[in-house]
């Protein structure tokens, strides 16, 4: 700490630049005049240029865009950096409001279609069971007659396992064991059964929420893709940037300070 009435002075000792396109090196040094300071140049600094190799400005860049072009000191790494941070920023922000609104359509689809139908506790099923019930208005039963001994299917067309059903039945037959086969694997067994029982209102406002989710999941997916194209570019860059350098020069600054006490 200096003194109380001490006085400072700065003086800038400029050089040739053979080039403004490197970011410097910097050493320092300082002398000391005793026990006090002295009208002699107390510190003085020296900046040099960061030489790469192909491979090494290549790999960088690839790494983290805009790391080879910042120790070249070449500016454009602040767009390389910034397009890395934005696209990152929108990955995170548009993936979560992708899952939070797929949570919300689940948990309307239990409440508004499922949880009167559907047997045992809440299972969530896969996308294209959400994107079933989306499309039909009722599961229709499992089996049609658990009184019966086997599985009596869902006969009603209108309902979607009735639907598969009689797909089933104009495959392979109605007594062909194959028809069942092909009911058991594609019809909704008793754990996922619907009916929305708010009828077309309901099922309009599920498919808005399902296209929003699969909206902002291609939002993540396409930041993604601008954060790949940005470590490409950043790292074909460095790499051209340091084949097309001249033989290198040396960018000097020098600062010296000077502080008298009284």
């Amino acid at each position: 700490m200096l003194a109380a009435g001490a006085c400072c002075g700065l003086a800038l000792l400029p050089t040739t630049v053979e080039s403004q396109d490197r970011v410097p090196r910097a050493s320092a040094s300082a002398s000391w005049n005793g026990t006090r300071w002295g009208p002699v140049p107390t510190a003085s600094w020296s900046f040099e240029p960061a030489e790469l190799g192909q491979g090494e400005a290549f790999v960088s860049s690839l790494a983290l865009p805009g790391l080879a072009q910042g120790r070249m000191g070449q500016r454009r790494w602040i767009a390389y950096a910034g397009l890395e941070v934005l696209a990152g920023f929108l990955y995170v922000r548009s993936r979560s409001d992708a899952m939070s609104t797929r949570t919300a359509y689940r948990d309307f689809a239990w409440e508004a279609a499922r949880a009167g139908s559907s047997q045992g506790p809440r299972q969530d099923g896969d996308f294209d069971y959400y994107e079933t019930l989306s499309q039909w208005p009722v599961s229709g039963a499992w089996d049609a007659n658990p009184a019966l001994p086997g599985l009596q299917p869902e006969t009603d067309p209108a309902t979607y396992n009735g639907s598969v059903w009689a797909l089933a039945m104009g495959l392979h037959g109605v007594n062909d064991a194959r028809a069942l086969d092909y009911y058991r694997e594609r019809a909704y067994g008793p754990g996922f059964l619907w009916a929305w029982s708010g009828g077309p209102a309901d099922q309009e406002r599920f498919g808005d929420l399902i296209r929003e989710s699969d909206e902002r999941f291609r939002d993540a997916r396409r930041a993604l893709w601008i954060v790949a194209v940005n470590h490409l570019f950043s790292a074909v860059d460095g790499l051209v940037a340091v084949r097309l350098r001249s033989r290198p020069g040396t960018e000097r600054v020098e600062v010296a300070a000077t502080v008298w006490t009284p």
